[in-house]
């Protein structure tokens, strides 16, 4: 079913997973608007959605290529009308993407991500760390490897094991080498040179991120998106604790659930980073609360919503509401953004009101890791009844829908089974 002419504004999103729906959805929800959706090809997470009309365009290596076929789906879209075209992106490659290519693509579609190099001194993680020091923020102790670095002079002071991570999360899709993973745990020095001699001979030239590892499970973890309005002023903070990751290879690091609440420190923190770098827009950061000396200790800052971002939208912040409202103005919607969601504190910016339970995983499965002390936070929301999983949305009424949550919830328990949480 094609795009309704008369609908007031369009999504145009990028990608493929589940935060490329999770986004048409929470677009559908809050103003009843269809999203286009081009992914390099379909899957059953972006099909037969009531939300998405599906244009898969093959590779998006060659951006040039991609960046025609959005100039030309500009042009369908607005044959007969000049309605608004917001342009996203799901992975931090795509985002890089849309702001190289800025010039081309503003013409058509309204760009709610920040200039070139704004996301590069943010997003290449060799300078977050940088301004993390700068901006005296709390950090893993991080050194970052180069083809050719010489290495004793690097690792003499490593106590293993270390944590090895892309600095270019975008340039890392195109290294191939046998035992890839997102994010490598380097238990010797020998590992660390096997390791680095599959990288030097995988065509990936960025720099590799070496960092110390913070100890603590995947109920350690945190995250906390962020809203900056075109000024560059934070003005929201959305604290997330993480019950469990994903674990098989590929998905790596992934929230599986995440408790909503607030952090001041996180927030406060994220907050300056962001007003430092003069931000506009969402921004995403990972951190990991530290046992031993009570921090959180910030990891990366992502350009963009996290795959996993529907929690905020579960604790009563839809963000399609905060593009909206800040890049097309209140003749798309005047509403006050002030909601019973969000609360004053003394970070200085509106961080979560309510505690919410989000997860992609069945409950039953999920209720099998909830012995850590975020966990009995999701036991007692569970019990509650204060859970959402974005895939389960009463709009869609197609079979092939139903069909593929049996579907996904047959396949976690799968990779569960393969791929268990480690012990700690």
């Amino acid at each position: 079913m094609a795009i309704d002419p008369t609908q007031p504004f369009v999504p145009v999103i990028l990608g493929g997973d589940i935060g490329t729906y999770t986004l048409a959805r929470e677009f559908y929800e809050a103003y009843g608007v269809r999203s286009v959706v081009l992914p390099a090809a379909g899957n059953g997470v972006i099909e037969h959605s009531v939300a998405i009309e599906l244009r898969p365009i093959g590779s998006m290596a060659d951006e040039a290529r991609v960046v025609a076929a959005l100039r030309d789906l500009a042009a369908e879209l607005n044959a007969d009308s000049s309605r608004p075209l917001m342009l996203f992106g799901s992975l931090d490659f795509h985002i890089m993407l849309i702001a190289k290519h800025r010039e081309q693509l503003e013409e058509h579609f309204v760009i709610p991500y920040p200039e070139l190099e704004t996301i590069e001194a943010a997003a290449l993680k060799e300078n977050f760390y940088a301004l993390a020091d700068k901006l005296q923020i709390a950090h893993p102790r991080t050194a970052v490897y180069y083809p050719g670095t010489e290495l004793d002079a690097m690792a003499k002071d490593f106590t293993y094991p270390v944590i090895g991570k892309p600095s270019s999360s975008g340039n890392w899709i195109a290294a191939k080498f046998e035992g890839k993973q997102k994010i490598h745990t380097i238990n010797s020095r020998a590992e660390l040179e096997s390791l680095l001699a599959k990288i030097d001979g995988s065509g990936y030239t960025s720099g590799y991120i070496l960092q110390e590892y913070v100890p603590g499970g995947d109920d350690a973890m945190r995250l906390c998106t962020y809203f900056a309005t075109q000024e560059g002023k934070v003005i929201f903070a959305g604290y997330g604790e993480v019950v469990i990751e994903e674990h098989a290879p590929l998905v790596l690091g992934n929230s599986a659930a995440i408790v909503t609440g607030q952090n001041d420190q996180m927030a406060a923190d994220g907050a300056r980073m962001l007003e430092e770098l003069g931000w506009r827009g969402i921004a995403m950061i990972d951190a990991k609360f530290d046992r031993r000396d009570g921090q959180i200790k910030f990891f990366e800052i992502n350009p963009r919503l996290g795959r996993n971002h529907f929690y905020l939208t579960a604790a009563g912040v839809n963000p399609a509401r905060f593009y909206v409202t800040e890049f097309l103005g209140p003749d798309f919607d005047n509403s006050d953004p002030q909601t019973d969601a969000v609360m004053e504190t003394a970070a200085g910016v509106l961080q979560l009101r309510h505690e919410q339970l989000f997860t992609v995983l069945p409950h039953h499965l999920l209720r099998q890791f909830l012995d850590s002390e975020t966990g009995k936070k999701a036991a007692a929301l569970l019990k509650a009844g204060k859970v959402a999983n974005p895939l389960k949305f009463s709009a869609e009424k197609n079979p092939r829908r139903k069909l593929y949550l049996v579907l996904n919830a047959v396949n976690h328990y799968r990779k569960y089974k393969k791929f268990p949480p480690r012990a700690q």
